[in-house]
């Protein structure tokens, strides 16, 4: 127990949230899309995704153009995994092309008709620097910059490598289809702080001691729901769990999640958890998991005997399969 002691006494200061541009989160059925946006540059436009993203209506929709001839592009907002094409709810908004943001690779800009003023619901990812879409070029009064894509652009690049064809819609002919189509599973707004994410999961240590920290999974629920945090201290020196572990449910899109712990002792020949000193009791205080980024983050505690602090948390290890790249 002396080594859990220390690392609470040792705790460091919290990293405190900064007041930054709105973020959107994509959750997509081939990983996850973080995309920061610009109200300062667009405001209209920011402000129409946003309706959008908090009225539900990007959920279940798919990627349903690749486009990689005179530009390079990938484009959602319009139909869903059925093809039936989902209609814009609000009016078309002013063309904010002009600007002074370029439409370069990872920028995410509003898709339209020939008019200037018609985009609606649809956007697009530039998967390379397509100067032809800025105001002045081929496309005359260009197509609007309004954010770009902070993680997820190794998704979005896979997606633009997909092999494509016609196909016929309800509203006719798809051109630049791709044949193994990427989905939306849900689109949700985070105004502050950074998601947690399947990439969360993994080893995380206190960079202030050796060997002592935590193991983290964020996986889904029972039954497809969720997602779920779970959480547990462990001494990596030693290679076993301490006494706490914490499961608990949340939202798509928290920037937090706080799990109720539980003491669990070990057996009669010392074998698994170690109960918490002078504790009788299962349920046994609180830690409150965020991340600045996906390598670091804190961990907030409330645990009786040792009051109430934040330690600063690196990463360790993380799981296969998971790319937190932007």
């Amino acid at each position: 127990m002396k080594k859990i002691a220390t690392l609470l006494l040792l705790a460091t200061c919290a990293i405190q949230a900064q007041a930054q541009d709105p973020r959107v989160w994509l959750d997509t059925d081939r990983g996850p899309i973080i995309i920061q946006l610009f109200p300062a540059d667009a405001p209209v436009t920011v402000d129409n995704f946003l309706r959008y993203v908090d009225d539900g209506f990007y959920d279940g929709l798919v990627f349903h153009r690749a486009v990689s001839d005179e530009i390079f592009i990938v484009q959602s907002g319009g139909f869903d995994r059925d093809l039936i094409y989902r209609e814009p709810t609000y009016d078309d908004i002013v063309n904010e092309a002009d600007n002074g943001l370029g439409n370069l690779r990872g920028t995410i800009s509003m898709a339209r008709q020939s008019a200037p003023d018609s985009a609606s619901s649809q956007f697009f990812f530039n998967v390379e620097d397509n100067d032809a879409l800025d105001p002045g070029n081929a496309s005359d009064a260009g197509y609007a910059v309004f954010g770009e894509v902070e993680v997820g652009m190794g998704i979005i690049d896979a997606m633009g490598e997909q092999p494509t064809s016609s196909i016929t819609s309800p509203l006719g002919t798809l051109r630049d289809f791709p044949r193994d189509t990427p989905v939306i599973e849900r689109a949700v707004r985070v105004d502050e702080g950074f998601p947690l994410m399947p990439d969360h999961s993994g080893s995380w240590f206190d960079p202030a001691t050796n060997g002592v920290g935590f193991n983290i999974e964020i996986a889904n629920g029972n039954d497809g729901q969720g997602p779920i945090a779970n959480v547990y201290w462990y001494n990596f020196d030693e290679q076993r769990q301490f006494w706490l572990v914490g499961s608990t449910p949340f939202d798509y899109g928290d920037t937090e999640v706080t799990v109720d712990l539980s003491s669990h002792p070990a057996d009669e020949e010392g074998i698994g958890f170690q109960n918490p000193p002078e504790s009788d009791f299962s349920s046994y205080g609180t830690l409150t998991l965020s991340f600045s980024d996906c390598t670091s983050g804190t961990v907030a505690y409330d645990l009786p005997g040792y009051g109430s602090d934040e330690i600063a948390i690196a990463r360790l290890s993380q799981p296969d399969d998971f790319n937190c790249e932007g």
